[in-house]
């Protein structure tokens, strides 16, 4: 646990809690883009899942990814179609863009794909496909240890942007933009109505699909 991280103080999640494991929580998130935005964090203080030790806590990770992704498909998408699940919009600030120094993956039951938006806005920086190599996103960020964007597009793929000179809150605010909800971009300055609302409703939602 570190001093003053709101992702290591169970107490500051508690009411958006919808489900926890040994090593993750899935919590709905301040700043509701649409409703069944919610984040998977860590337990532990780590900067970035890029920084995950392979092990257990990984292991956990994917089965936790998996168990969200399907319960925002079930509830929100509705799509039975093979690899649906897959399809559900995934992001992290690697170090780029956090406002919270604590790793966590946003997942929106949306599908939008970023990438034209993101090789646009940084075009002279590396950009991998990780579904092409077939490889972790804690293999790549091993062999680099460089800040990173990482997302995934409607057809599944897993891509990552090396140390792009992004602001705060990149991803979130772009995808507002491309949902057509750009007030909604920076979480501070959400109507704090609505947002509440919207966090109530997808905690209530959710936590049916979870034992």
């Amino acid at each position: 646990m570190e001093n003053g991280c709101v992702f290591c103080d169970p107490e500051k999640m508690k009411e958006r809690l919808i489900w926890e494991n040994a090593d993750w929580s899935v919590v709905a998130t301040l700043g509701q883009i649409v409703g069944g935005y919610v984040l998977i964090i860590p337990k532990a203080h780590i900067p970035c899942l890029g920084a995950l030790p392979l092990g257990g806590a990984m292991a956990n990770l994917v089965t936790t990814i998996y168990s969200a992704a399907r319960a925002l498909n079930l509830e929100y998408v509705h799509d039975d179609s093979p690899g649906a699940v897959s399809r559900i919009l995934m992001f992290e600030h690697g170090i780029v863009g956090q406002t919270v120094k604590h790793a966590h993956l946003h997942l929106l039951p949306v599908k939008v794909d970023l990438t034209p938006k993101i090789v646009a806005d940084f075009p002279t920086v590396d950009i991998d496909n990780l579904s092409d190599s077939d490889s972790y996103l804690q293999d790549v960020y091993a062999s680099r240890q460089e800040p990173y964007l990482f997302w995934t597009t409607p057809n599944g793929d897993s891509m990552i942007c090396w140390n792009p000179p992004a602001p705060s809150m990149y991803l979130r605010l772009i995808t507002a933009e491309l949902l057509g909800f750009p007030e909604r971009g920076n979480w501070r300055e959400m109507d704090r109505n609505l947002d509440n609302q919207l966090q109530e409703e997808t905690v209530r939602r959710l936590k049916s699909y979870f034992p």
